[in-house]
């Protein structure tokens, strides 16, 4: 009878060797496997802001924001139509502007951050509100180095002028990282916001550095 043919259940009721106690490593093997599964793919999930744009980008810094370091984010209005994302202050009232940007194969720009702050003004307020940038990056690009691209200087200083945050989707991630290792994240965010504008770096061994040139 081959291994690989049906195996009559009523058998099973005569144990012979070490049946039982592979069946019960069997089932613990199968446990662990479905562990280490979910783990993946919420490695997995949390690297996603790295690929996506447009509204799945929109939708996905929320989560992220959200999930993974513990962020609570105000949306107002309907998606795609002058929808604007807020992180609240202590009490709960609209305190940070929240925009998000991608590029296929370039970095920052003075324009991006001159549209940042068009926007603000669109939302009714001055430039005193700090203002969270999300930007994936060359999204397409295929390289984790370049994928890593600091931003420019003269951009960082235009957004530590302008109480604009820079953020790189792959700064987020890593502030993730950071959040899963009881390492502070969303604190180290949340004070480059009250402090000012520029780009708050995290570096391939997971240090934060609040940039303003």
């Amino acid at each position: 009878m081959a291994m690989t043919e049906e195996y009559p259940s009523y058998l099973e009721d005569m144990e012979v060797g070490d049946e039982r106690s592979l069946r019960a490593r069997i089932e613990a093997l199968n446990a662990e496997i479905g562990t280490l599964t979910r783990a993946l793919d919420d490695a997995r999930r949390a690297k996603r802001i790295l690929l996506v744009q447009g509204d799945e980008l929109t939708n996905e810094a929320v989560r992220f924001l959200h999930e993974d370091l513990g962020l609570d984010v105000m949306r107002k209005g309907r998606p795609g139509d002058g929808e604007e994302l807020w992180l609240p202050d202590a009490d709960g009232r609209p305190w940070t502007f929240v925009q998000v940007m991608w590029s296929d194969s370039g970095n920052v720009t003075k324009n991006d951050i001159a549209h940042a702050m068009l926007r603000r003004v669109q939302a009714g307020r001055d430039d005193e509100t700090p203002v969270l940038f999300v930007a994936n990056t060359f999204r397409m690009s295929q390289v984790l180095a370049e994928r890593d691209t600091p931003i420019p200087p003269d951009v960082v200083r235009r957004c530590a002028e302008d109480r604009i945050q820079v953020v790189r989707t792959m700064d987020l991630v890593r502030l993730g990282q950071r959040a899963a290792n009881a390492i502070p994240a969303a604190e180290q965010l949340k004070d480059a916001l009250r402090a000012g504008g520029g780009w708050l770096e995290v570096d391939p061994s997971l240090t934060a550095t609040a940039r303003v040139a």
